[in-house]
């Protein structure tokens, strides 16, 4: 059997139907912004796909689907089908608004995961991410729960992920503990806005170059973000709601994922002055390189998630195992052994996923 990555993210279309202000695509620096746009917004070729499921059949990759809106998709039922067939998870994150008219799929399919953003009270989340868009959300989730009941379908797990930004911080308590109806909901993730400085997007820019001949900043340049933006956000009244939520979360035994791990004063503070190396959460390697890989809606296939502009090859050319067994491939696998992180690393959320994080050791004094 030849070596092949063990999960897939399906970038399934750069379309969407809301525009979330601090989004990396469609925000308001996004790379498929109104004015950075460069082209109408691309979709994954569903005949490419299917060839690329029959070809990892054998390994039975955990898929991922991803967007833009990935319920966008025109053949997202057909998509599904085609990845169950073959005995593989597959989940999605969602903003939530199409989850109603598509409930009856997702359960009767076995879809196995539905992964909903949503970022505070209705007025907090709908100024972040659009009017309408809260109760559109609400709705799709209590739809889908009830349809699982109906059903009696423990499937599909529905999980809400916060994006920390200066908008909403501090109204996690309300949100979590008051708005949403916890009976719905299997997992919880809190995550930090990932950004990158310029500094780290030129030191990668200039790797992409020198390395592999590539020269573009489409997609890093949008998670650029000038850390005095974050000045706002009271990083003890971050900490002390997080960890209430957390407590009480746990009580009612739902499952909580923290990104970073470490919620403190000390911790936020570094995280949000890009201060990496002063962060209590220090890693030492990313594994995702070496089992994962981004089919991007062009056909490119990428080793980093959402940094898209380091490619290794495209599908319309190449099947995925000739991309993932190239000297291309290999010798960036090689540079990862060598050089556990990249400029960019630093700012991805998969480094929490995926990563080796480091003890840290008290100095005896």
């Amino acid at each position: 059997m030849d070596n092949l990555p063990r999960n897939i993210t399906l970038h399934l279309t750069e379309n969407c139907n809301l525009r979330c202000k601090m989004c990396y695509f469609w925000g308001d620096s996004g790379c498929y912004s109104i004015k950075n746009s460069k082209s109408q917004p691309k979709t994954l070729d569903f005949n490419l796909v299917k060839t690329l499921i029959r070809d990892l059949t054998p390994t039975k990759p955990w898929y991922s689907l991803f967007g833009g809106e990935p319920l966008l998709y025109p053949h997202f039922k057909d998509l599904v089908k085609e990845i169950k067939k073959g005995g593989s998870f597959v989940d999605t994150p969602t903003n939530g608004t199409l989850i109603s008219k598509n409930a009856e799929m997702l359960v009767s399919e076995g879809f196995d995961s539905i992964r909903v953003s949503l970022d505070g009270p209705k007025n907090v989340n709908d100024k972040q991410r659009g009017i309408g868009s809260y109760e559109r959300a609400i709705a799709g989730i209590e739809i889908l729960y009830d349809e699982k009941k109906r059903k009696r379908s423990k499937t599909p797990n529905i999980s809400i992920i916060y994006t920390v930004t200066p908008a909403n911080f501090d109204t996690i308590e309300e949100f979590f503990l008051h708005d949403l109806n916890l009976d719905y909901i299997d997992w919880i993730t809190i995550q930090m806005q990932n950004f990158l400085t310029q500094e780290m997007g030129d030191s990668y820019a200039k790797l992409l170059k020198s390395e592999f001949g590539l020269v573009s900043d489409y997609y890093w340049q949008s998670l650029v973000r000038n850390i005095d933006e974050f000045d706002s956000i009271d990083i003890f009244e971050l900490t002390e709601q997080v960890n209430v939520v957390r407590e009480i979360l746990s009580e009612k035994q739902k499952n909580i994922l923290l990104l970073p791990p470490t919620f403190s004063p000390e911790n936020l503070k570094a995280y949000l002055k890009a201060d990496w190396k002063g962060m209590q959460d220090q890693f030492t390697t990313c594994y995702s390189p070496f089992v994962s890989a981004d089919i991007v809606a062009n056909g490119d296939v990428a080793p980093c998630h959402i940094f898209y502009d380091l490619v290794m090859g495209n599908l319309h050319k190449n099947s995925i195992s000739e991309i993932w067994n190239s000297p291309r491939y290999i010798k960036f696998k090689n540079m990862m052994k060598q050089h556990p992180f990249m400029p960019i690393c630093s700012g991805c959320c998969i480094l929490y996923l995926s990563g080796k994080k480091a003890r840290k050791r008290k100095e005896k004094t």
